[in-house]
């Protein structure tokens, strides 16, 4: 696979590494079979592709050039058809490229690194986002209850042993020792200790999870449904890492 890199920069067809690509280059599609280093627009000839690495399908999806249109309108939106047929996705195995006549199949690239369809994909499962389970809202409300019956103790034992005429320092010692019984400070440690254990024991069995927080809540799971094309990527990324 060869390109014109920058379509400006230089002259004629030239070879170059796949980490060398930017937004812009113009790749020639020829030879055998390969995998695509980034997302690109096909603008000549057609492409039979292999998504399997992304949709889980191993039908082969035929992919045509983008068609010429002279509005100012973004291509995504002008294209009269869906404007996924005239990308190829990053991990993707091309199968066949046909050109038309002598020249060979060309691509503009898109998107290269994280930024691409296959990049998102692994971010997401690397850096899963936020959510929040119901089991933390009711913690955190738990955890203000008891903080209101600490301060309703607390300000109870003030009074009272201001009244016998106790010591500032006894009262400061009895008022924070309601506060400790209430509200024990060891918690937060006991279920970080509680999770370490849980990982280390699903670490013996094969089972490593990147989200520690969500171990809290499988105990509720009932049913539990795989991806098969994240267990895929995230089994190369596990490979490549090591």
């Amino acid at each position: 696979m060869g390109g014109y890199p920058g379509g400006f920069r230089f002259q004629g067809l030239q070879e170059m590494e796949s980490c060398h690509l930017v937004p812009g280059d113009l790749l020639a599609l020829e030879g055998g079979r390969m995998l695509l280093p980034c997302d690109s627009v096909l603008v000549h000839g057609t492409c039979v592709v292999n998504e399997c690495m992304l949709t889980g399908e191993s039908v082969p999806v035929t992919k045509t050039c983008l068609p010429r249109d002279h509005s100012q309108q973004p291509w995504q939106t002008s294209c009269a058809d869906d404007y996924r047929r005239h990308v190829l996705f990053c991990g993707t195995e091309v199968i066949q490229a046909k050109g038309g006549g002598k020249e060979p199949a060309k691509a503009v690239v898109l998107r290269t690194g994280f930024n691409t369809a296959k990049g998102e994909l692994v971010r997401s499962i690397l850096y899963p986002k936020p959510v929040n389970f119901r089991l933390y809202k009711d913690a955190i409300r738990f955890l203000m209850f008891l903080i209101g019956i600490a301060a309703i103790g607390m300000v109870y034992a003030v009074c009272v042993f201001t009244l016998n005429g106790e010591e500032a320092g006894e009262v400061v010692k009895k008022a924070l020792d309601v506060i400790t019984i209430a509200v024990p400070p060891a918690l937060p440690a006991a279920l970080t200790t509680g999770i370490i254990y849980t990982q280390r024991r699903l670490r013996k069995k094969g089972i490593f999870c990147i989200s520690p927080q969500r171990i809290n809540v499988c105990g509720q799971l009932n049913l539990i449904c795989f991806d098969k094309v994240r267990r895929l990527l995230s089994g190369l990324e596990s490979r490549g890492g090591k």
